[in-house]
């Protein structure tokens, strides 16, 4: 067999090692950490009894590609900016191996802030990764995808990895083109972190940046929205690292990888099923809502139903709601914005046309933001605090111009840790400042219908109600 094909094998199924054979002593392949199909694969490897990072690159031009990778870290290196070293270069048939220290007790900086680190603990470690892309800009390094998952700390040291996205331009970069890669970092932290971020920086730059919060605000939505067309709009619907995708002529799911077990995808091949067999929660004409165990875990399964003959034809040819939910629900969790959490979804089909959808979400034992109010168990300190929280939360939407479309005291879960939205099919994200003060206006005027005869005199949103209305 050849060697792509061995590598690609392994990728597949890396539930043991392999060896590579090399001339300075064989690769044992342990751990893959990440696959391009037919292109790349990035694992972790033992070689001459330690453990190091592997990357094989194979298909069109692998040998170019590798050989840039290499000498950009060499250049990092020589620029004195933290990364790991080249241990190896190597070219095989079909592929070329690079081989790349490996940093014992590292951890990425999107595992970090997966931690939910303290105030202090941010601070201290994005102002070093602040210091660390600066300095990148200021050799002639344009990191053209800062991704979080691209920077590794380790013993309180940060170090930048994976140069196939680094560029070394003749020139350093300018200041605009500076604070736009930094926009661009600092977009893909969760959204309740921007106000401290954005200390952070204005504390490294300080009057360098010649930008106000609100101006950065503004860079920072745009380049959300370019992550959002890129990692949202374009891979949610297809087979990637992320996601599996299996479809046929009469059935089309889609699920995150990581969650999608067997047994989970013996469950899901009926889903009808599973709704009778779970606790019903809803049964309307527009959607039958059900709480479904799935090998002794809780959570939501939601069919969207078909309501005319008519309207189902119209629609037959359009993503389906539960699709859209999908889409939505993920691009929340990808600001940080509190949500139930999405695992697959499901469409029947007729060849192209669209029947029934279902959604499979996190199972949230809460009570909505309508009992808080209307339920004689909650008491005035209980609803005091609630308001503060649904406050904060519709604050997230206002600060990226998104809009929930059906914005209702049942849309929204009351756990202990805070707010969180649900129902996402109406979710719309805007770039045009009006076009969002429209439609969050309208969100927060159906709020208010949730309570027809106490919104405007209620006393526990009084005081945010002038922070939540725009001028328009």
């Amino acid at each position: 067999m050849k060697i792509p094909d061995l590598i690609e094998n392994w990728a597949s199924h890396p539930d043991q090692s392999i060896n590579i054979e090399l001339e300075a002593g064989d690769v044992q392949l342990d751990q893959q950490l990440r696959h391009l199909p037919k292109r790349r694969l990035t694992c972790l490897a033992k070689w001459q009894g330690k453990t190091v990072v592997a990357k094989f690159f194979y298909g069109s031009f692998h040998k170019l590609q590798a050989e840039k990778e290499a000498l950009l870290i060499k250049a990092l290196i020589k620029a004195k900016i933290s990364t790991p070293s080249v241990l190896l270069l190597a070219t095989l048939e079909g592929v070329t191996v690079l081989l790349i220290e490996y940093l014992e007790d590292s951890k990425s900086l999107l595992d970090w802030m997966d931690a939910r680190p303290s105030e202090a603990e941010f601070k201290a470690i994005f102002s070093s990764v602040t210091e660390l892309l600066i300095t990148c800009h200021q050799a002639g390094f344009e990191i053209k995808d800062p991704h979080l998952g691209n920077f590794l700390i380790s013993n309180g040291d940060v170090f930048i990895i994976d140069a196939g996205d680094i560029q070394l331009l003749k020139t350093p970069l300018n200041t605009q083109a500076s604070i736009n890669n930094l926009a661009l970092l600092y977009a893909q932290l969760p959204v309740t972190f921007d106000e401290m971020a954005f200390g952070v920086l204005t504390k490294r730059l300080g009057n360098k940046l010649n930008i106000n919060e609100k101006s950065w605000q503004t860079l920072l939505i745009k380049q959300r929205r370019w992550r959002q067309k890129r990692f949202i709009d374009k891979k949610v619907f297809r087979e990637c690292t992320a996601y599996v995708c299996k479809k046929n002529s009469h059935r089309f799911l889609v699920a995150k990888r990581g969650f999608f077990t067997e047994d989970v995808a013996n469950a899901l091949e009926k889903p009808d099923a599973l709704i009778e067999q779970g606790h019903l929660l809803k049964n309307g004409q527009t959607a039958t809502v059900a709480r479904v165990d799935i090998a002794g875990k809780q959570y939501v399964l939601k069919r969207y139903n078909i309501k005319k003959k008519v309207r189902s034809i119209l629609k037959a040819l359009m993503w389906s709601r539960a699709a859209i939910s999908w889409r939505n629900g993920l691009l929340l969790e990808m600001l940080g914005i509190p949500t139930a959490k999405s695992y697959a979804f499901i469409e029947e089909r007729v060849g192209v046309f669209r029947r029934r959808s279902y959604l499979l979400s996190e199972f949230i034992d809460a009570p909505q933001a309508w009992d808080i109010y209307e339920n004689n168990k909650f008491n005035e300190l209980d609803r005091q605090k609630w308001a503060r929280k649904i406050y904060e939360l519709f604050v997230l939407l206002k600060r990226n111009q998104i809009s929930h479309g059906d914005l209702k005291a049942q849309n929204i879960l009351c756990p202990t840790d805070g707010a969180v939205f649900i129902d996402l099919d109406g979710l719309e994200s805007n770039l045009s400042h009006k076009k969002f003060l429209q439609k969050y206006n309208k969100d927060i005027q159906r709020f208010g219908m949730s309570w027809p005869s106490k919104w405007h005199g209620n006393p526990y949103f009084s005081e945010f109600e002038k922070f939540l209305i725009y001028e328009v």
